[in-house]
């Protein structure tokens, strides 16, 4: 006779297996709708170093492996977005298919900007990249294996999926948004990323005077987001307010954040990562902040542990960036047995590509 622990574990393992294997046949009816060039296009080994060169820039600045949406038939790009329905848990799907489409509002203010006067070659060859179709697709390995992996990446989004052994992970992520919030239009008020943005104010606020000193690192504020692409392991140290001094509430605040970030992926992903974050010790983080502390201006903070590091800068009033990676099993490497080398142009080398691009050099 089963016991009630035993038919618990059953029931969780038949619904993981079930939501891979829908996760799988998705990715296989994506793959049927292609064509033999389209394949050959979207298809890379699992062990390809290309699952690690995904980029938060235009894809003009730094061209992405994969297919790109705008070339796919009405067809194909249900068979994508069915594919990150179900990577995604329904709040993560809700932020990535929002962060695209500000592409298309980003389209309309640039080009408005341009209409306006305010016109370069720059400016004309940029606007061309703002779409919710300039972002790309690629499948590594066999969706028919047990391990197998995805991506989607583009201008400020990158959700890199694992698949093995019925496990599924959902890091390294991107996710950015600009405009942060929308101004003006039909879309006014429109912020997919509200929630990384007052759930940090919150928690910062919760702290004593004491523990905010700690947590605040004084100087200028880091350029962009530390460990963003091809920057992994740029961070060797813990820095800020230890976990452990924490009361009970706050604890509370920094896991209500630190869920924003890891429930973005599907039931299977977040409950991987939770897992992974909780058996090396909810009291083994650390929170640092830098920059103002009451929304008045761009800041940056970071949550960093053995199985989690999280950073968010906003990069002005408007724009903002934002990073989820887990230090030991990006890409789902230590499952896979597997090391990606992450690779992507320096700043100076994207400005060059677009400079040529747009016949300046």
């Amino acid at each position: 006779m089963r016991t009630l622990s035993t038919l618990i574990l059953v029931l969780l393992w038949s619904g993981a297996q079930a939501s891979t294997e829908k996760l799988a046949a998705t990715a296989n009816s994506f793959l049927a709708s292609l064509n033999s060039e389209q394949q050959a296009t979207v298809s890379y080994p699992l062990k390809d170093d290309a699952r690690a060169t995904w980029s938060n820039l235009p894809v003009i600045m730094s061209p992405p492996a994969g297919i790109m949406l705008d070339t796919l038939t009405d067809t194909q790009r249900q068979h994508v977005h069915h594919l990150l329905q179900l990577s995604l848990s329904s709040q993560g799907y809700g932020k990535a298919h929002s962060i695209m489409w500000l592409d298309d509002i980003l389209r309309e203010i640039e080009q408005a900007e341009i209409d306006a006067g305010e016109d370069s070659p720059i400016a004309r060859t940029m606007v061309k990249t703002r779409s919710s179709g300039q972002y790309a697709v690629a499948i590594f390995g066999s969706p028919d294996d047990k391990n197998w992996g995805w991506k989607i990446t583009g201008h400020h989004l990158a959700v890199n999926v694992t698949v093995a052994n019925g496990q599924v992970a959902l890091t390294p992520g991107f996710w950015g948004s600009n405009p942060r919030v929308v101004s003006a239009g039909p879309y006014a008020g429109f912020a997919p990323l509200s929630g990384e943005y007052r759930l940090s104010l919150t928690l910062f606020n919760a702290l004593t005077d004491a523990q905010q000193k700690e947590a605040l690192i004084p100087g200028e504020l880091p350029q962009d987001v530390v460990e963003g692409p091809g920057r992994r392991g740029s961070l060797t140290k813990f820095e800020g307010l230890s976990s452990a001094k924490l009361n009970a509430d706050q604890m509370l605040a920094l896991q209500h954040l630190v869920s924003e970030y890891v429930r973005n992926g599907n039931s299977l992903a977040a409950g991987e990562h939770l897992d992974s974050i909780a058996a090396a010790g909810w009291k083994n983080l650390w929170f640092s902040w830098r920059g103002p502390t009451d929304g008045s201006g761009p800041f940056y903070y970071r949550v960093h542990g053995p199985r989690l590091l999280i950073e968010y800068h906003l990069q002005n009033m408007n724009h903002d960036h934002a990073v989820i990676r887990d230090p030991e099993n990006d890409y789902g490497e230590d499952w896979l047995g597997l090391h990606y080398k992450e690779e992507h142009p320096t700043l100076q080398e994207a400005l060059q590509i677009l400079r040529r691009a747009a016949g300046i050099e």
